[in-house]
């Protein structure tokens, strides 16, 4: 199937769009495809939030329908006359999947495969999905390709490499274009406090040390959210059918490193870091391969280390002023087990996933 030009998209359809990185891809398809309107359809779980969308929402360019990527009949009819669609739902905390991995297996994979079912339904001309670089794993210390092992080493990863198996064994069935992003750690405003950069960001604004897993010289690699979004609007128009592309920048660093940039970069004073056992095999994660993408005229133009003041500015804008000196707005970074709970999905799997 061929590529999209932009400006003749006329229905897009966002997964996920409340969250951090759906939101962002809703406000940068808005301006570029400038005669589309957007649904959005998001579940509404703890890492959502409708004030994301409040640019959005004044464009009146855009719908939005609570409810999730598995409810099959939902999605089917949230699909009806769509031109794209940007799979951006999930879950995607690494620490929190060691506590309710089902809840990433049922989300991030068997979400993905009634997406895919519906797109068929529908016969919806292209998807986006965002994947994860995380499916590598700690990878061989190369730099990752595209056709590198899919080598996941935590639950995250796992669901995560699931749901492209899924794709992969499900899109040729109906005849559907599929095009997947691997981004690394993206960098932007709107993300959870649960995260390694708004926690960071957070904790130094409110003067508490910064937790560091182990020694901190693992090493993570970084993509700006507008090179992200750029990424994707290259894969959506100049991109191959069914083919698969790694985003990321030029950041390379050690977790010690992001952690002492961030107390540079916060103009509060701060109280240092703190070295902590973290979590299972927090290992490095190796540099990835983007030639792939650059040949399609990508290119990044973003720094971790150029973000950071004005993030540092907007994260700290969210801890109320009498709290500075008290952790108040932090969560703890692995939270306690929770139940998984999904709507019905119009399959007998997932409704025997919901009643257990």
């Amino acid at each position: 199937m061929a590529s999209l030009a932009l400006d003749r998209i006329r229905t897009i359809v966002v997964t996920g769009g409340a969250g951090f990185v759906g939101s962002h891809i809703v406000d940068d398809l808005l301006v570029h495809c400038p005669d589309a309107r957007i649904r959005v359809l998001d579940a509404f779980t703890y890492a959502a939030d409708m004030s994301h969308l409040d640019a959005a929402f004044r464009t009146g360019r855009v719908t939005i329908q609570q409810g999730d990527v598995g409810n099959l009949d939902l999605v089917t009819e949230m699909l009806r006359d769509a031109d794209l669609v940007v799979h951006a739902a999930g879950e995607s905390h690494v620490e929190r999947a060691f506590s309710v991995p089902e809840r990433f297996t049922v989300a991030n994979a068997l979400g993905t495969q009634v997406l895919v079912e519906a797109m068929g339904r529908r016969g919806v001309p292209l998807m986006i999905h965002v994947g994860t670089a995380e499916v590598y794993g700690a990878g061989t210390g190369e730099p990752a390709g595209e056709r590198a092992p899919l080598l996941p080493d935590n639950p995250y990863g796992a669901s995560k490499a699931a749901a492209e198996m899924l794709i992969a064994g499900l899109r040729r069935s109906f005849g559907l274009d599929i095009r997947v992003l691997r981004p690394v750690n993206i960098v932007g405003t709107r993300q959870n406090a649960e995260k390694l950069l708004p926690r960071f960001l957070e904790m130094a604004a409110v003067g508490r040390p910064l937790p560091v897993h182990g020694d901190g010289l693992q090493l993570r690699a970084f993509v700006t959210m507008a090179d992200f979004c750029s990424a994707l609007r290259t894969v959506v128009t100049h991109g191959a059918e069914n083919a698969t592309y790694n985003v990321a920048g030029d950041d390379l660093y050690d977790i010690l490193s992001v952690a002492r940039m961030v107390l540079d970069a916060v103009q509060d004073p701060v109280a240092g870091v703190t070295f902590t056992g973290g979590r299972p095999d927090n290992a490095s994660r190796p540099p990835v391969e983007t030639a792939a993408l650059r040949a399609l005229g990508w290119q990044p133009k973003g720094t971790l280390r150029g973000e950071l003041p004005a993030l540092a500015a907007w994260y700290a804008a969210r801890v109320p002023g009498g709290t500075r000196r008290r952790l108040r707005q932090v969560p703890g970074l692995a939270p306690q087990r929770v139940q998984a709970v999904t709507q019905a999905a119009g399959s007998g799997l997932f409704r025997s996933l919901e009643r257990h």
